[in-house]
This record gives structure tokens, sequence and C-alpha cells, in this order.
């Protein structure tokens, strides 16, 4: 009897994984490690303090750096380089710039 219900729930197991989702049943269930452009530019051990970010945007050529938003990890920057203001996503834990934005001539 014992062996029967064993075998009764094994089967019952099986059947409910097989009847998930493929990427359910993956391991991780979705998580992917070394697949995001992110994940080849390790984080400080410890995120930038507002004068570290100042002083990483104009290490950059950039000049008259506001801090605007912070979310997360990436922080608002606006900036002037060449004549142009930028709108920056700066990522204060890997000290990237993620991505930018042209707003406006300077002046």
């Amino acid at each position: 009897m014992i062996r029967f219900i064993a075998i009764a729930l094994t089967a019952l197991l099986l059947g409910a994984g097989a009847a998930m989702p493929a990427q359910a049943q993956s391991f991780g269930f979705g998580i992917f490690f070394g697949d995001e452009a992110s994940d080849f530019y390790p984080e400080r051990i410890t995120c930038m303090t507002d004068r570290q970010i100042r002083d990483a945007v104009a290490a950059r050529g950039y000049t008259n750096i506001y801090l605007n938003v912070a979310m997360e990890k990436n922080i608002q920057v606006r900036a002037t380089r060449d004549g142009w203001v930028y709108l920056l996503d700066f990522n204060f834990c890997s000290g990237r710039i993620e991505g930018r934005q042209q707003l406006r001539p300077a002046g």
C-alpha cells in the first residue's frame, strides 16, 4: 500500500512539472547571468557620492553638471559638452553612463 502511494505521488509530481510552462521549468525561473551588457561591468563595493558622480562625469569632458533624480542605482545628470546640453543616465554603482539624450544647444 505504501509503495502504491509513493508511486502515485511521484507520478502526480512529474505530471505537474510537465504541465508547467517551459520558462518556469528552467533553473532560476528566467534569471540569467552574463547575458546583459551591464553584467560585464562590475559594480563598486559602495556606490558613489554626489561629489564622486560629479567628478566622474567631469572626467568624461562634461561641464555645468547638475544632478537630478536618483532612481535605484541610476541618477539623471544634466551636463554640457561640445556646445550641447545632455541628459545622462548615470549608474552610480558601476560608474558608467548608460544613456545620453541631447537636449538643446548650450547658451
